[in-house]
């Protein structure tokens, strides 16, 4: 498809990193106006984003530029513009580190934790579906290859240089499976909002949907899948079984926590 968005001599601008940036703020706007439902600040839902996503991202490459303090001293540009390579462990650091940084915040300002997750429930699916939407432009996150009349051939070059993407070659379209459904659950938790009956309700129903229907789709990824537990299951497939898990806990009626909505 298109892995550079634009092209200006040597200086390229890839396609998924323009899609990230738009990602990150579709998703934020919309979990601030979902915070002022819930009556969680929106200025705070803001902050609580950038600073999961960034701590995330960048905490991660800080670790990498220390485990290699002698590359990056001898080529600290290459160093800066290299993303850190997928492993289980820099997965497992992103999350924790994001997740931690999230916390640690809402702590700090006390806010609501169940109702700050169902705030943010809406704007992470609709995120997600933009990110899955710029992995099918990139070439990133390819499927297996299929028979079926609606597989997507790749043909640049530069996908096969940057993700590995298999070339001339019918693929199944995962990205744009994984986009359907986020953009589905997105709009099923607006629906929800006004008809929430407990706090955690919404961030539940996204967790075990989510994990659900990853999980299955798992199966379909191409490419060299990061495999745990003696190679049972992939990364992916355990992190999707936690969130259906916690999903599933969330969603159980509590007594005495009905609500309403304003």
């Amino acid at each position: 498809m298109y892995p550079r968005l634009v092209s200006i001599g040597p200086v390229s601008i890839p396609t998924y990193g323009v899609f990230a940036a738009v990602a990150l703020i579709a998703g934020l706007t919309l979990a601030m106006r979902t915070a002022a439902r819930l009556r969680v600040a929106p200025d705070a839902m803001w902050n609580l984003g950038l600073i999961t996503v960034f701590t995330a991202v960048l905490g991660s490459k800080l670790l990498l530029i220390s485990g290699h303090w002698h590359d990056f001293l001898s080529y600290p540009l290459l160093m800066l513009s290299i993303s850190v390579p997928r492993t289980v462990d820099s997965v497992l650091t992103q999350i924790g580190l994001g997740l931690s940084a999230g916390l640690l915040y809402m702590t700090l300002k006390r806010m609501p934790w169940l109702d700050t997750f169902d705030a943010a429930a809406p704007g992470w699916a609709l995120g997600q579906a933009i990110l899955a939407l710029g992995c099918f432009f990139a070439g990133c996150d390819y499927g297996r290859p299929t028979s079926l009349p609606w597989g997507v051939v790749f043909h640049s070059h530069w996908a096969a240089l940057w993700n590995g993407t298999p070339l001339n070659t019918r693929l199944q379209p995962v990205q744009l499976y994984l986009c359907a459904i986020q953009l589905a659950l997105c709009l099923l938790l607006l629906w929800w909002l006004p008809k929430r009956r407990q706090p955690g309700e919404l961030a539940g129903a996204w967790m075990l949907a989510s994990g659900l229907t990853h999980y299955f789709l798992d199966f379909y990824l191409g490419g060299n899948r990061l495999m745990v537990l003696s190679g049972a299951l992939s990364l992916t497939q355990t992190i999707d079984f936690c969130l259906v898990v916690v999903g599933a806990l969330l969603l159980m009626e509590k007594p005495q926590t009905r609500l309403a909505t304003s």
